[in-house]
């Protein structure tokens, strides 16, 4: 609960006629002008009444005076006024507080809509993560951005392919991977898990013509996807064959890492044909089993 209500911040901001202080403050306010003006009328009517001073001398005289009453005059308000005008500057930094709580989340998307703009991080069409959730951007707005979720099965979750609406908020304290801004091609990864006892070789040679096939389909494409951005970025030239990687980490398991180049769009697609296709060439599943790729 805020330590205010409307009617106290009224009430420190519109002093009480009954208190006693504000009738006397204004009466030494109205005397003090009265006297100032009554003061500066005087001296400047005996400038002008000089005659052994020439007509700059008197210009310069009568800004200089103009200058000094204003100063005395600020100080004297000041002076007489401090206690109202203290007493305003803390309700004033208390609204000011108040606003900023309320509005905290609000401030906080606003910024993270600057700094989307600012760095260029992603734009409708791209495919980003972000708090751990992919997809496709397909709305920005000054408060929030929407994704479509991607649709990539993945183990232990159900409905996928759905439409997120997050705010902007959350590139201020999450990191952004965009999949989009070097290209239209990215490096996926299938990982596949055999037993010890399996034809590892076979195995390896059943995923590299599979992958080697699929890859031959829009090779001259990412042929010149891989120029566009060696120049473009000043890149080494990024992998454009498939290559397979052996990891001997768990005793009774070899783990097969193949990465491959696969078109935005076509990685889910592309991964089950892969499966098939290994599982065919191995003849018999047994033994074998698919884990998620990254």
């Amino acid at each position: 609960m805020l330590p205010f209500t409307p009617t106290s911040i009224i009430d420190s901001l519109l002093p009480s006629l009954a208190d006693k202080t504000f009738p006397r403050d204004l009466i030494t306010t109205v005397v003090f002008m009265v006297t100032l003006l009554i003061a500066r009328s005087l001296v400047r009517r005996s400038i002008l009444r000089r005659r052994d001073l020439s007509a700059e001398v008197k210009r310069r005289w009568l800004v200089t005076l103009r200058n000094i009453a204003l100063g005395i005059s600020v100080f004297g308000l000041v002076s007489i006024w401090g206690h109202e005008l203290q007493t305003l500057a803390v309700s004033l930094v208390a609204i000011a507080a108040a606003i900023v709580l309320a509005t905290k989340e609000m401030i906080l998307c606003m910024m993270g809509s600057i700094y989307r703009t600012s760095t260029n991080v992603f734009s409708v069409g791209d495919r980003i993560e972000v708090a751990n959730i992919k997809g496709q951007v397909i709305d920005t707005n000054l408060l929030s951005f929407t994704i479509a979720e991607s649709s990539h099965a993945q183990a232990h979750k159900g409905t996928v392919g759905r439409g997120i609406t997050l705010p902007n908020s959350l590139l201020l304290s999450n990191p952004v991977f965009n999949e989009t801004m070097l290209g239209s091609y990215v490096v996926q990864t299938v990982h596949i898990v055999i037993e010890r006892g399996d034809d590892w070789q076979k195995a390896e040679t059943v995923l590299l013509d599979a992958a080697a096939a699929i890859v031959s389909e829009y090779a001259d494409d990412l042929a010149r996807h891989a120029r566009e951005l060696s120049r473009g970025y000043a890149l080494e030239t990024p992998t454009l064959e498939p290559r397979l990687r052996l990891n001997l980490e768990d005793c009774e398991e070899i783990a097969l890492h193949l990465q491959l180049p696969v078109p935005l769009g076509q990685r889910a697609r592309i991964e089950q044909r892969l499966l098939r296709d290994f599982l065919r060439g191995m003849g018999d599943a047994n033994g074998i089993s698919e884990q998620v790729p990254n």
